[in-house]
């Protein structure tokens, strides 16, 4: 099949239409997470407090008191795909890039997400992507690294018009588009980070385990493997890549 690099006709929303921020895991950091989840909280909406595991919400005095306290705020967790039961914002404490993910699949009702973070590292593409508002601590953020190359932001807007988000990216149509075009860039020497392409996944509609499958492409194929594809990319396809990056450059 031949990979084409048009993006009009789909319908598929890039960009999640709620506000995010990130706050620092400290007693400023988590009052400010808590406060900005109250903020985007609408009538007869519930806050959601997510944690990895049922016991992991006894770290923390202050969002234990939350969920015991009041009637609107109810505790969920990633075991066992937890999701919201309904609209609202989520506090994800302590969540990496996969757990994002893999909320964003199961839940449709998110009105606002707030991650704390406990390793900044793992959560910095995420951050650079999706310009969430800092909350507590900023100071991990400063340098927050840097950005896709112009060439490979091209291509995964592309693919995001391209590929059936509802489908994984591990088989069938969705794996020959997405192995097909990033071989396509390694050849052409464009550099492409693992992390970064997860984090900009995530920020960009891509959820469940698709953010993490795209970055292990991107870390297999960058270690001189090569995934099966059935894709067929049409020659000129870098070089319409580079003029739409260079005509976004002079926008």
């Amino acid at each position: 099949m031949m990979a084409d690099t048009k993006t009009g006709g789909s319908v598929f929303n890039e960009k999640a239409d709620y506000p995010t921020a990130v706050a620092s895991y400290d007693e400023k950091g988590v009052a400010a997470a808590i406060e900005w989840c109250i903020r985007h909280t609408g009538p007869g909406e519930t806050i959601s407090v997510w944690t990895s595991l049922k016991s992991n919400l006894r770290n923390c005095r202050e969002l234990e008191d939350l969920v015991r306290k009041y009637r609107n705020v109810e505790h969920i967790t990633g075991r066992g795909q937890g999701h919201p039961s309904g609209r609202g914002p989520v506090l994800m404490a302590w969540a990496d890039m996969r757990d994002i993910g893999e909320l964003v699949r199961f839940s449709s009702g998110i009105t606002g997400l707030c991650v704390i973070s406990w390793n900044e590292e793992k959560l910095r593409p995420w951050v650079v992507a999706t310009e969430p508002e800092i909350l507590g601590d900023g100071s991990a953020w400063h340098d927050v690294g840097a950005s896709l190359h112009p060439v490979l932001l091209e291509a995964l807007k592309s693919l995001t018009q391209t590929v059936n988000h509802n489908n994984t990216i591990s088989a069938g149509f969705e794996k020959d588009q997405v192995v097909g075009v990033l071989l396509a860039l390694n050849k052409a020497g464009i550099p492409m980070d693992a992390d970064q392409v997860q984090g900009w996944a995530l920020a960009n509609g891509w959820s469940g385990s698709n953010p993490q499958r795209l970055a292990k492409y991107v870390e297999d194929i960058r270690a001189g493997k090569r995934p099966r594809s059935r894709s067929v990319i049409r020659p000129d396809y870098i070089e319409r890549l580079k003029q739409r990056a260079s005509a976004a450059d002079a926008d």
